[in-house]
């Protein structure tokens, strides 16, 4: 699942971030979705090889609010902080058609109100015990979510620090789509409760939309795994995204 829909406007871009620590290897996880994207999963940090996009990665530092961008075809990377990412890709991103008047989003509209309701719902995914979420806004359905709070994989995302650094990022990516309700406090509290293994998203009408990790597994990783490419150009972020 590759970053559980939480870059909607971001779409298929890649991230990385690079955290030296004392530790050069360890027992991580590697999470691969239904799609076959594979996020490897260490000492708070995300790397994300999506299938689709070979040679390309992404990595994120839960812990310090670092990313960086990586094109293997290119060697050519980016490394920053959450905001100068957020900043960058609204600059590259053209801004959403204004809503109409009075509609959700709209200029001086109220922000969408948020609601969280955990419910008795359990289910075995990936061989992990996890609960459903429902996600409701302004009291119409927009997501369930199964999120699952293995204490050994919990321990890994460094989930006490993950609503936070999430937080950031939709904050400062909002305006590329209105107000959207993983900006909103309430959405950043699911992460304090566990990670997703399966997503139904139901938005504002139309057909929904489907998320699920098939497979989580132990997986043995190294420093190396989350460090900025070596002999890799750094680079604008446009450049990687192929505006120049």
């Amino acid at each position: 699942m590759t970053f559980w829909r939480l870059l909607p406007v971001a779409g298929a871009l890649l991230l990385a971030a690079g955290c030296i620590g004392a530790v050069t290897t360890g027992a991580g996880w590697l999470i691969v979705d239904d799609n076959g994207d594979q996020t490897l999963v260490w000492r708070g940090r995300l790397r994300m090889d999506p299938r689709q996009a070979p040679g390309q990665s992404m990595v994120v530092d839960l812990t310090r609010a670092r990313m960086w961008v990586a094109d293997a075809g290119r060697r050519l990377y980016w490394e920053g902080t959450v905001e100068e990412y957020c900043q960058a890709v609204r600059a590259l991103v053209p801004p959403p058609p204004a809503p109409p008047a009075g509609s959700p989003g709209a200029a001086g509209a109220p922000p969408p109100r948020v609601t969280l309701e955990r419910t008795e719902e359990t289910e075995t995914i990936a061989k992990l015990p996890t609960r459903k979420y429902r996600v409701l806004v302004d009291g119409k359905l927009y997501e369930e979510l199964w999120l699952t709070g293995e204490a050994a994989l919990v321990r890994e995302l460094d989930l006490a620090r993950a609503p936070d650094t999430f937080g950031r990022m939709l904050a400062c990516m909002v305006s590329l789509d209105g107000q959207r309700p993983e900006a909103s406090p309430e959405y950043r509290r699911l992460f304090a409760e566990g990670w997703p293994l399966k997503a139904v998203y139901h938005g504002e009408g139309g057909s929904p939309g489907r998320a699920l990790v098939t497979r989580v597994e132990p997986r043995e990783v190294a420093e190396r795994d989350f460090a900025p490419p070596p002999g890799f150009t750094k680079a604008p972020l446009g450049e990687l995204f192929g505006k120049r």
